[in-house]
């Protein structure tokens, strides 16, 4: 008998933390040669920031090639991932971003800006904020909505997982704070570029760009098209008055 193969947006092993973690491990090795463009793309585009802070003395050029370039960049290796997690990924996913550069730009900076202020003013508005307009870039991206649609849709979305999208979401602050890099920019204010070679440095540099981010990405594409799908049959139901939301489907039989 022919397997049915089971596409990582699939319900796979259901809506919870660890569920979409364990899946996007399996995505992340299932397809890993097909992801290889999205995991290269942004730490190899990245290596103009620390040239040019070190070039001019000054992050301020390495601030202006990141609106230039990473940010929509970042959108569509996000695209990328959600399409690749359907089935349907392309490489012209990569620079979507571009296309829609304003929208994109302003909900990174609004987004950054709020998560600022609910981390300085006490860490759980932080949190509570991450959790909930994180996949505002996803509904982006996926959607074509307006900037502050955005954040709507992603708190419709994440509705009653919260809490499931912290081992995710946590994680994934987690190792960019924490993870070792190859690269020392020095201090913002004089910026000086020095390149670390010791094994912990490079290895938790390969580790965090080529592993455990990407993982994470293959994970939180995971839970934003499950989590979406759900937000859409609940709408539907309301919509149609047809009563009770319907229960989430079983994992596809295997074998």
């Amino acid at each position: 008998m022919e397997r049915t193969v089971t596409l990582p947006a699939e319900r796979g092993r259901g809506n919870s933390g660890l569920a979409w973690l364990t899946d996007g491990w399996d995505f992340y090795t299932g397809m890993l040669p097909r992801l290889l463009p999205a995991i290269l793309a942004v730490p190899l585009l990245s290596v103009p920031v620390y040239f040019l802070a070190d070039r001019y003395a000054s992050v301020w050029p390495g601030y202006v090639w990141m609106a230039a370039v990473i940010i929509p960049l970042e959108a569509g290796v996000t695209l990328f991932y959600i399409r690749t997690a359907r089935g349907r990924g392309s490489l012209r996913d990569l620079f979507y971003g571009f296309s829609i550069y304003f929208r994109a730009v302003a909900l990174t900076l609004i987004f950054s800006m709020m998560l600022l202020g609910g981390f300085t003013l006490l860490i759980v508005p932080g949190i509570l904020i991450m959790l909930a307009y994180s996949f505002g870039e996803y509904a982006l991206v996926d959607e074509d909505l307006p900037v502050r649609d955005c954040f709507l849709r992603s708190a419709a979305i994440t509705q009653g997982h919260r809490t499931d999208l912290f081992p995710v979401l946590g994680l994934m602050v987690l190792i960019e704070v924490f993870a070792p890099s190859m690269i020392d920019i020095g201090s913002v204010k004089a910026p000086s570029v020095t390149l670390k070679t010791g094994f912990w440095d490079v290895a938790g540099h390969a580790l965090k760009n080529f592993v455990f981010i990407p993982w994470l990405n293959c994970s939180a594409a995971i839970a934003y098209c499950r989590l979406k799908d759900r937000a859409d049959r609940r709408r539907r139901t309301a919509r149609d008055g047809t009563g009770d939301e319907p229960a989430d489907r079983e994992p596809p039989a295997e074998g």
